[in-house]
């Protein structure tokens, strides 16, 4: 039988206890009085039939007195009987609600805790495995906002009543909140497959379309299962790996449940781990801006950097920005970030020559915010930078999404005579008439199309179009990813003028890239002069 709810043992209080055994005696007591007075009282009728004495009054009297004394203690005791079933109901009622939760009936969060581990007990005696489960549905927020609680509240229950059925035996069912339920079994050591079959199968079961008030709904759903021998492990931590498991199987979109392993605990941690780094990085400036050289790629003179982020941990050393940025939008402190390493960067090419452009990236989460022209013009007058010099690159993917903010942006830092450019370009779903109605300064090829140029006839193509659709609109192009020899022969013959890749130089810290500024300067110098020499 599948255990849903939480059971009770009634019991009688302390307290009321006592009262009842006082009560009980006092009954008791006047009871015998009763009988020792009574008695007597008959005996003194019988001798009074002649003469009525005083005595005779007296006893009369005694017996009345006994008797009410009687039925008040009666009367009490009855009183105090209720008043206990009363508390213990009560009492009852308190326990279930703090243990049961109020839409499906099923156990709550404490009373699963409280339910598996007497399970957990109960399977450690016979020396099996404790199996949890953990359930969530997919996209149920929706159910309320289109069809109201009490629609989403039923589905709720049919799923639940659902899950029951299909738990199998001996299973306790819990919901643990929101769209969240978990499920508890006590497992053989050859019964995986079998448990992992059944909770497939309940996945189907619960992700049907339901018929409620003559509308056919439907939502999806993912598993993550975790299980360990009931002697070797606690019922919380069990709960947390299968909820880890069942994060790998969103994060995945996987249908069918995911086993919990311990990869997946460790790469948490080190989430985490990162986490609170990036968190006190931020607070003690361990972010910092590495440049990587755009060049002119007919001469091969720099004509700018783009801006790229980098951690330097203290233990870690440089950690490059795909380790971090992901978990930075993630926990929403990407604004503060890039705002970090982009003031590092204007501050330290502040000096640098006038017509060397400075490239940064804006990430999607910052373009969805519609003070980003304010917060970019401010950092631009803090540090003094010159704007003509700055370049704000915007990926194809963030640009779309609300094309009426993207317009009022691109405007605000155009007024500011700050230059913009489309990056990643055709890895997104931007239009032509999107291209046409946003003034964009340079478009970027995604370095995706450039890695392999000069062996696929394909990506040669691709970059053949965009070159001609970019001069068609009168928009240079910058190609990204060059890095060989081939490659950038390939886009030179394609007729591409600008470039960067790690043909030319990899990111670097700010001295570096002034060092290099100098050299190829200089360079230039030496050229110049052999050629007048020559001349």
């Amino acid at each position: 039988m599948v255990k849903g709810l939480f059971k009770f043992q009634r019991g009688s209080p302390l307290e009321s206890s006592r009262h009842d055994w006082v009560v009980l005696g006092t009954v008791i007591a006047a009871v015998i009085l009763l009988i020792g007075n009574g008695t007597d009282f008959f005996r003194r009728l019988a001798d009074a039939q002649a003469v009525i004495g005083p005595g005779a009054q007296v006893a009369a009297i005694a017996m009345t007195l006994n008797v009410a004394l009687i039925l008040f203690g009666w009367r009490r005791y009855v009183d105090l009987q209720h008043e206990t079933e009363r508390r213990i109901e009560g009492e009852r009622r308190a326990a279930i609600a703090a243990t049961t939760d109020p839409v499906t009936g099923l156990l709550n969060r404490k009373g699963f805790a409280d339910s598996v581990e007497d399970l957990r007990q109960r399977a450690d005696a016979d020396g099996a495995a404790l199996l949890i489960s953990s359930v969530q549905l997919h996209r149920f927020r929706a159910v309320y906002d289109r069809h109201g609680f009490d629609t989403g509240d039923a589905m709720l229950r049919g799923i639940a009543v659902t899950i029951l059925e299909h738990a199998g035996e001996g299973a306790v069912v819990g919901r643990m909140g929101g769209d969240e339920f978990a499920i508890a079994r006590t497992l053989e050591h050859d019964e995986h497959p079998v448990a992992e079959k059944q909770i497939e199968t309940l996945l189907k079961l619960a992700t049907r379309p339901f018929e409620i008030d003559g509308k056919m709904i439907q939502v999806g759903a993912f598993a993550g299962m975790a299980v360990a021998p009931a002697g070797e492990v606690r019922v919380p931590d069990l709960l947390r790996r299968a909820d880890i498991a069942l994060d790998h199987a969103k994060t995945g979109r996987t249908v069918r449940p995911i086993w919990f392993d311990a990869a997946m605990e460790r790469a948490l941690l080190q989430h985490g781990e990162i986490e609170q780094g990036i968190r006190f990085g931020l607070e003690h400036e361990q972010f910092l801006p590495f440049f990587e050289p755009q060049v002119d790629l007919c001469t091969g003179e720099i004509t700018g950097f783009e801006v790229l982020a980098r951690w330097r941990h203290p233990l870690a050393g440089i950690i490059p920005p795909d380790r971090f940025i992901p978990i930075a939008e993630e926990i929403g402190v990407m604004d503060r970030l890039s705002e970090q390493v982009i003031r590092a960067a204007l501050v330290a090419t502040r000096d640098w020559d006038p017509s060397i452009k400075i490239s940064v990236n804006i990430s999607p989460t910052q373009f969805s915010d519609g003070w980003l022209a304010e917060r970019i013009v401010r950092i631009l007058t803090e540090t003094a930078f010159p704007a003509d010099r700055l370049v704000v690159e915007i990926t194809e993917s963030s640009l779309f999404g609300d094309i009426d903010l993207a317009r009022n942006i691109i405007a605000s830092l155009k007024n500011q005579g700050i230059r913009l450019a489309l990056d990643d370009f055709g890895t997104g779903f931007s239009s032509l008439s999107h291209l046409r109605q946003l003034p964009f300064d340079i478009i970027k090829i995604d370095r995706s199309f450039i890695t392999n140029i000069h062996e696929s006839g394909q990506s040669a193509a691709i970059v053949r179009a965009v070159a001609t659709l970019a001069d068609a609109l009168e928009v240079p192009i910058l190609v990204e990813g060059i890095e060989s020899e081939a490659a950038h022969a390939a886009v030179l013959a394609i007729g591409c003028s600008s470039g960067q890749g790690w043909y030319f130089g990899k990111p670097m810290e700010a001295d570096q890239a002034a060092q290099l500024i100098s050299r190829k300067s200089q360079s230039a110098e030496r050229s110049a002069q052999n050629s007048s020499r020559a001349a």
